[in-house]
């Protein structure tokens, strides 16, 4: 009579009939596994992690592992970085130093990425304006004016939104080359 197999034994002749996975799979699955535990820890360092608490969760790592996901949680952070967010683009950086060896080229990245918030924001505050004179130039061959208008945001119709965004294109695409500096850093 046939023996009976228990299911961990059964399991075992599965997975030995799968074979073995090679050396690339195994390495792409080690880094989508530490590379969410950097994701991860990304998230949780913009919604309120300490700088050394998320160095004490790095430390939990082996050195391999640790870079990928310092490398992930870098990642993470500059991916955030967006045109006009002052407050982001603090929190973001005083996170990278720790993770990167460059501190004096990510303070030099930083101080570019700032000087490009200021030049955003005087074009922003010249295209709104001049949106603003348009509007009021309608409104008023309208015969509408005075206590009867209130403030005009740009932003609140499609064509200002549009314009703005026009506007921010270029700052946008240096704003992407700046990230991709930081990322290249070690």
């Amino acid at each position: 009579m046939g023996e009976i197999k228990s299911a961990w034994e059964i399991a075992m002749e599965k997975v030995e009939r799968l074979g073995k996975l090679s050396p690339e799979e195994l390495r792409r699955q080690k880094e989508e596994k530490y590379g969410s535990i950097g994701q991860i820890l990304a998230e949780k360092y913009l919604g309120g992690l300490a700088v050394w608490q998320m160095e004490v969760e790095l430390e939990k790592y082996r050195a391999e592992e640790r870079q990928m996901v310092k490398g992930a949680l870098a990642s993470g952070l500059i991916h955030v970085i967006e045109l006009g967010n002052y407050g982001r683009l603090e929190k973001v950086m005083e996170g990278i130093v720790p993770l990167k060896q460059e501190e004096a080229a990510i303070r030099e990245v930083k101080g570019e990425i700032e000087q490009l918030f200021h030049e955003h924001q005087q074009v922003e505050k010249e295209a709104t304006q001049e949106m603003e004179k348009s509007a009021r130039e309608v409104l008023h061959q309208l015969r509408i004016s005075g206590s009867a208008i209130g403030a005009i945001n740009p932003k609140a119709i499609p064509e200002g939104r549009e314009g703005l965004s026009i506007a921010a294109q270029p700052y946008e695409e240096r704003l992407e080359r700046l990230k991709r500096r930081l990322l290249d850093l070690n």
